[in-house]
């Protein structure tokens, strides 16, 4: 059985893919099934033709028994004559019928001649029935011709019925040969469906059984180069790799395990590093530190660290670990770049080399490497800027990968944006300091200067009027200049409380009583105080400069308004920070305070430039009937209030 499916396969499917088979096959089976149905069909058709012809033919005779009686009976020839149409048209119908509905040819032929026959019988009948009614024949003899005209007549139907046996048994026939298909087609249905697709689904369930257990040196034998056929191909092919794969595993899980382990090691360093530059350290302990973990992480003998000098862009050393003092007094002679060395001192041609840079013993002109011949180089970057670098030396050459090379470039970025970070923060200190020493000295120029200049006058008209020995000049003098140094000193004491001035964990609104307090011990005068709306906290920086702005206009107040009462409102409302001082001094006109800022008055300056660090509005105007009002309104996107 196996050899003949073989044979089958060879001959007849021949390699060909399963769909087109079954195509082929099924097209085959409609076909043949389409024309068994057909001819039974044909068959059927017939019989019903041939069955209505012998019920016509038949029925002649039944017309002639009834024309006899007719023509015997008086008065009934138009009865006679209707029935005698309707045996002439049965005969016409009879001449009629196609050649297509007989089995047989020569039969069809038969029963034209047996038509004709009937034909002219039924002339000599119509003949025999004139002389019957002329009384010319009898009724024995017109009887008897009527029974010879039947006679004709039994002739055709027996031709009728014999084709129509004909049929019957074809049709029998073609029912058998139907039954016959179908059974046939079904046992070969199940054949070609269990050797076509249950068998190679049977093996390949086997198979994955096979390799589900293990045994991954299963293979199907691949019989044909059908679909299936592919698909034991493929099983193999996996089965195979399978195999492989199991072979290989303990070493694929060491590799892996081993990758594993190196990925951790990197994240260590990098998740150091970084924790490093995040924290606040001094840039020598910081340099000193970075160099010690690349030093262990490469593994090299020595590391020095070189940092661009802002000022001279000049590369200078910042750091080394594992170098002699004389070696690093040495190497600050050397300006090592890109993987090469270049002695300062004198002229020495260069080549250019990639970052990895291993130098052997016959390169001597740089002193280190004398002691050190293999030298690696990393660029200690600043986002693009590049602002120092980084050389690793060691007696042997290095055995770091690309992935290695890639840490360490990315750890020195790092390594440069902290460096840098750490330069922009002394600089913002730098610049911090540089203001408040501004304000400061603005401060002094507006008070402290002011008052020396005042008692500086006041000496030299006092010098004259003793001079000319005018005494009550000279006293009122003396008067003027005891109130210019008292005027000096409380300007001392504010100025000294306005610099010790600290944000007290309360908030806003305790350090601007604070302010107000200092301000009623030294004038008397109690300061008027309220608070509006939902309180919220506000940013340090807000704070501290609306805390200097209330101190400013107090000190104006105190200095220039000879006030009775202030005013001091602070509203907390939702879309801003507003800040009211009033007072009922002297005030001032609209001109004079334009006038003052044309000129630079340092108060009014002060004032404003502290509001506009914190994008604040500041509003100076003069009181309807007396006084100054000064606002402050700090929109409340710029205040970052927390909730």
């Amino acid at each position: 059985m196996k050899s003949l499916w073989q044979k089958f396969d060879r001959w007849f499917l021949r390699g060909q893919k399963l769909s087109k088979v079954l195509v082929v096959l099924i097209a085959v089976w409609l076909f043949l099934a389409t024309s068994l149905v057909g001819l039974s069909l044909n068959t059927s058709w017939r019989l019903e033709e041939l069955g209505m012809a012998i019920n016509e033919a038949g029925s002649l005779r039944k017309r002639v028994f009834y024309m006899v009686l007719v023509t015997k009976t008086p008065g009934a020839e138009q009865q006679f004559e209707q029935e005698q149409r309707q045996f002439e048209e049965i005969l016409t119908h009879l001449h009629d019928l196609h050649e297509t509905g007989f089995v047989n040819g020569r039969r069809h032929q038969q029963l034209l001649d047996q038509v004709v026959k009937i034909e002219e019988q039924l002339q000599d009948f119509l003949g025999d029935r004139n002389a019957y009614l002329n009384g010319h024949l009898s009724d024995a003899a017109f009887l008897a011709e009527a029974r010879e005209f039947t006679a004709v007549i039994d002739r055709l139907v027996l031709l009728i019925e014999q084709d129509n046996t004909h049929n019957i048994q074809l049709l029998r026939w073609l029912q058998v040969l139907v039954l016959l298909m179908a059974i046939f087609s079904a046992i070969v249905s199940l054949l070609l469906l269990h050797h076509l697709v249950i068998a190679p689904l049977l093996r390949l369930n086997q198979g994955i059984s096979q390799i589900g257990k293990g045994r991954f040196d299963t293979r199907l034998q691949v019989g044909t180069a059908n679909e299936f056929g592919k698909v034991a191909q493929g099983f193999n092919l996996m089965a195979a790799k399978l195999n492989e794969v199991y072979d290989t595993l303990e070493n694929r899980v060491a590799e892996q395990t081993q990758a594993l382990v190196k990925r951790n090691q990197d994240l260590a360093v990098l998740y150091a590093m970084t924790s490093l530059f995040q924290e606040q350290h001094e840039l020598s302990v910081l340099v000193q530190v970075f160099m010690h973990k690349m030093k262990v992480f490469s593994g090299a003998d020595a590391c020095v660290v070189q940092l661009k000098n802002r000022h001279s862009q000049r590369l200078e050393l910042a750091g080394s670990d594992g170098l002699t003092e004389e070696q690093v007094d040495r190497f600050r002679d050397y300006r090592c770049d890109g993987g090469r060395c270049a002695q300062m001192l004198q002229s020495v041609p260069v080549v250019e080399t990639e970052s990895l840079a291993i130098f052997d013993e016959r390169n001597r002109f740089c002193q280190i490497r004398q002691v050190l011949p293999f030298c690696l180089t990393f660029a200690v970057k600043s986002v693009d800027d590049e602002i120092g670098m980084l050389h690793l030396f060691a007696k042997v050459p290095f055995a770091l990968s690309e992935e290695n090379q890639r840490l360490i470039s990315t750890v020195c970025s790092q390594f440069g944006i902290a460096i840098e970070s750490m330069r922009l923060n002394e600089l913002d200190k730098q610049m911090a300091i540089l203001e408040e020493r501004n304000l400061m000295a603005q401060g002094l120029h507006d008070s402290i200067a002011q008052s020396l200049s005042f008692l500086n006058i006041q000496v030299q008209v006092l010098e004259r009027a003793l001079g000319e020995h005018k005494k009550q000049q000279a006293a009122q003098t003396l008067e003027f200049i005891n109130e210019g140094i008292q005027q000096c000193y409380d300007d001392v004491r504010e100025l000294l409380s306005n610099f010790r001035v600290r944000l007290v964990t309360e908030g806003l609104i305790s350090s601007l009583q604070g302010v107000m307090k200092r301000f009623e011990q030294q004038t008397d005068i109690v300061v008027d105080w309220s608070v509006e709306g939902d309180v919220y906290e506000v940013e340090p920086e807000v704070q501290l400069q609306v805390v200097f702005i209330v101190q400013e206009a107090l000190s104006n107040v105190r200095k220039h308004a000879h006030a009775d009462a202030v005013e001091v409102r602070l509203a907390y409302m939702a879309d801003r920070l507003n800040l009211k001082i009033e007072d009922d001094g002297v005030g001032f006109a609209e001109d004079t305070l334009l006038q003052k800022e044309q000129q630079g008055h340092v108060g009014i300056h002060i004032m404003k430039e502290r509001s506009a660090k914190i994008n604040g509005k500041l509003k100076i105007s003069a009181r309807v009937g007396g006084g100054a009002c000064v606002e402050l309104m700090v929109p409340r996107q710029y205040i970052h209030t927390q909730e």
